[in-house]
């Protein structure tokens, strides 16, 4: 077995890892730093992030986007010297071109992820930082000054250790290894659940609307309480609801005992959605009920609602009371889905949960418990809304750590 000592040694290739490789080769030209890799190849993971055009940050990405215990605290640290202009001012310095969107997302200028990965494997390479993919880590042990990490051929020995190894899921439907590796050097780890993902409903109409999509606001509830509502496209699939408005309310929803209530008409109140319905029924009496939301949803939306209000879509309006009319008036705007425990990462763009952020430094993301060990990305128990804000934390993270090193 190979033995080989370095100063740096990055467990992920991701977007934390790649960038606090660079940045601690920058601050320290003379020392070797290595990037340790499970997969074949650094980056493949950054290629399918943003549909493939590699969604790099948000402009103005503040704490209120971000979630976890401590990550208000920790964010509004980080992004005092590493905000969204740092990052985009430094993929500028390596070569990228960037532009945001209406929404403030900022994508590169070619609007493919590669390019990205491209810059980042570039200076990499200028900076002579190994790479060392297709390593499988058998242990990871603290030594009386660095730490030891050993793979079937190498035992490596590094004075300082950064874990960038992402969350359970690799956006390729398989589930990584991270968690394995948070709990070696000892760390506490809190539950690992999937976020912006689709929420597992339990629903017997869903599969009549699978492919369907509607702009809706959709509200989590628990305990009776509204936790948070988005505004968006849902897109109805079998057993779960989908679209980003709804991916934001996943970190929450996936844990179960929740509900999901979807609001069709967010713009009218409920007693005006009643009197377009009635003065529809007075004028199609002898149409089927169904054809009361010509014009407003898509035919089977229409018909799933009138079989959760537990009313036969192909009776005649003249056969429909008063009292139905508001309840299907109130269900339109008051949709609710009960959510489902929900644990499959492989759909997942993020992982919610990690090592606890009281932990580490939030000025530098050392370790607390072990000098020299810090833990970057998606690994911290943080995670943020969909629109660049988890790119923006791990290019964001791996800048300080790197500096620190």
């Amino acid at each position: 077995m190979n033995k080989q000592r370095v100063y740096a040694a990055v467990i992920g290739a991701g977007a934390a890892g790649m960038m606090c490789a660079v940045r601690a080769a920058e601050k320290h030209g003379d020392k070797s730093v290595m990037i340790i890799e499970k997969a074949d190849r650094v980056g493949k993971k950054l290629l399918v992030t943003g549909n493939g055009r590699c969604n790099l940050s948000h402009l103005g990405a503040s704490a209120d986007s971000y979630h976890g215990d401590g990550s208000k605290e920790l964010i509004n640290i980080l992004f005092k010297k590493y905000n969204d202009k740092t990052v985009t001012d430094c993929f500028r310095g390596l070569g990228l071109f960037t532009h945001a969107d209406s929404e403030g997302r900022v994508y590169p200028l070619s609007n493919q992820a590669s390019s990205v990965l491209d810059v980042l494997r570039k200076r990499i390479a200028e900076l002579g930082i190994e790479e060392y993919c297709g390593a499988e880590i058998t242990g990871i042990q603290k030594l009386s000054k660095g730490y030891e990490i050993v793979t079937p051929d190498r035992r490596i020995i590094a004075d300082k250790l950064v874990i960038a190894t992402g969350g359970r899921a690799d956006h390729a439907g398989r589930e990584s290894g991270s968690a394995d590796i948070l709990r070696m050097p000892g760390l506490s780890v809190t539950k690992l659940y999937p976020s912006l993902s689709p929420v597992k409903v339990k629903s017997d109409i869903l599969r009549s609307l699978k492919g369907i999509r509607a702009l809706a606001r959709v509200s989590l509830i628990k305990d009776n309480k509204v936790i948070k509502s988005e505004s968006g496209e849902v897109q109805f699939t079998d057993g779960a609801l989908s679209g980003i408005c709804v991916f934001n309310l996943s970190r929450e929803a996936n844990k179960g005992g929740c509900e999901i209530a979807v609001s069709l008409l967010p713009e009218l109140d409920t007693d005006e959605i009643y009197t377009e319905l009635s003065n529809r029924a007075s004028r199609s009496k002898n149409a089927p009920i169904s054809e009361l939301f010509v014009g407003i949803f898509h035919k089977n939306i229409g018909i799933a609602l009138l079989k959760t209000c537990g009313i036969k879509p192909s009776a005649p309006c003249s056969d429909i009371s008063d009292k139905e009319l508001k309840r299907i008036s109130y269900t339109i705007n008051n949709w609710r889905f009960k959510c489902e425990p929900n644990r499959d990462f492989n759909k997942a763009q993020v992982t919610a949960g990690g090592v606890k952020l009281s932990e580490i430094d939030h000025r530098t993301f050392e370790s607390k418990k072990h000098r020299g060990l810090y833990i970057i990305g998606e690994a911290l128990d943080i995670d943020g809304d969909c629109g660049g804000y988890n790119l923006q934390f791990a290019f964001a993270s791996g800048m300080c750590a790197g500096d620190s090193l």
